[in-house]
């Protein structure tokens, strides 16, 4: 299920209790006006749901929904459904024209939603005309005891489910492996980060990249790799597990900010030919190799791709998100697309990648 952060966000005036609803029907039938009550899960509400509301209001005076709370969906549809939580599901029909108040109900029945609001008119698709199945035969007394009436739009009906079973099955959605540095890329650049004591306080995430990044993994299927050289293993500037510390604690905001890194690769040895040229760094001796994965050697890449079962071949689009020379430099080991996100804000990001 979609979830938004802060929730809090997503409010609207027309979005009551149905205790509140119950005494506004009670105050509009006393006003001498119908009352109209569609109920549902409404779940990826779309033009369908739409047209359905616009009908239904042209039967009554004042027009209510009712939505069904996540827990009753889910029992219903199953695991993954709804797709959108209840207060959003809310939200967005609220910001309908055609409807006037809306309500989330903790019922399993829509007869119990009738019960308790007491509706003129509860109103159905025109695909429950003929229906006599034991929940719209339940549905129609339960309008009659309250002394309300059943009534059926006409508009041709759209199916939720079918609509979600056409994107999983027909829509061509692109696979991308998305190749992301670490330091000067998702947080900005500092010196050695985990030298210090306090690096938590040193973290500073870049915005406007993670919400590149959450746009790629919106409208594509994204595979999200971290991949970054962490030489200050090797300089004794801090250990293996300190970098996974850190890689922990940036992945942790991260998915509270809904972006799923799917392997965390880093490289804490250095090449034989940098430490003999920089002897005054005082690098382990038992961090240094002939050979490493440092990029712009693509191996961390490829440890990521075997650890998560996956072929780079499989991709329809191999993406860098960088800083330096070693990042253009690992793209084009990759044979993969590079953008360097130096300097550049969200709109820059997506203007290039477009």
């Amino acid at each position: 299920m979609l979830k938004v952060d802060p929730i809090s966000t997503y409010t609207s005036e027309k979005i009551i209790d149905i205790a509140s609803a119950l005494d506004m029907i009670e105050k509009y039938k006393r006003q001498g006006k119908t009352v109209g009550l569609c109920h549902g899960g409404f779940d990826l509400t779309h033009p369908g749901h739409v047209k359905h509301f616009e009908m239904a209001k042209k039967e009554c005076d004042v027009l209510f929904v009712s939505v069904t709370c996540d827990k009753f969906v889910t029992s219903r549809k199953g695991s993954g459904r709804p797709i959108y939580t209840d207060k959003l599901r809310a939200y967005i029909i609220a910001g309908i024209g055609f409807v006037d108040h809306v309500v989330i109900t903790d019922f399993r029945l829509g007869i119990d939603v009738i019960k308790n609001l007491k509706p003129s008119f509860y109103i159905k698709g025109p695909d429950f005309v003929n229906k006599q199945t034991p929940g719209i035969t339940s549905e129609r007394e339960a309008i009659k005891d309250v002394g309300g009436e059943m009534r059926y739009t006409t508009e041709r009906p759209m199916s939720t489910t079918d609509i979600i079973r056409y994107i999983k099955d027909k829509v061509d959605i692109r696979k991308f492996l998305i190749c992301i540095d670490r330091d000067g890329t998702i947080i900005e650049n500092a010196d050695f980060l985990g030298k210090n004591k306090n690096w938590k306080d040193e973290v500073k995430f870049k915005d406007d990249v993670i919400s590149f990044i959450s746009y790629l993994q919106t409208r594509y299927k994204t595979t999200n790799v971290v991949v970054t050289n962490q030489n200050g293993v090797a300089r004794r500037f801090f250990d293996c597990d300190t970098v996974e510390q850190i890689n922990r604690s940036v992945g942790d905001e991260l998915t509270r900010r809904g972006i799923k890194i799917d392997s965390w690769q880093y490289c804490p040895n250095s090449d034989k030919a940098y430490a003999d040229a920089h002897p005054e760094y005082n690098i382990d001796p038992k961090r240094i190799m002939e050979k490493t994965k440092r990029k712009p050697n693509p191996d961390m890449v490829y440890d990521a791709m075997k650890e998560l079962g996956k072929d780079i071949n499989d991709f329809d689009v191999v993406l860098v998100l960088g800083d330096s020379s070693d990042d253009a430099g690992l793209a084009k080991n990759l044979g993969a697309r590079y953008i360097d996100v130096n300097g550049k804000n969200y709109d820059a990001l997506l203007e290039e990648f477009s």
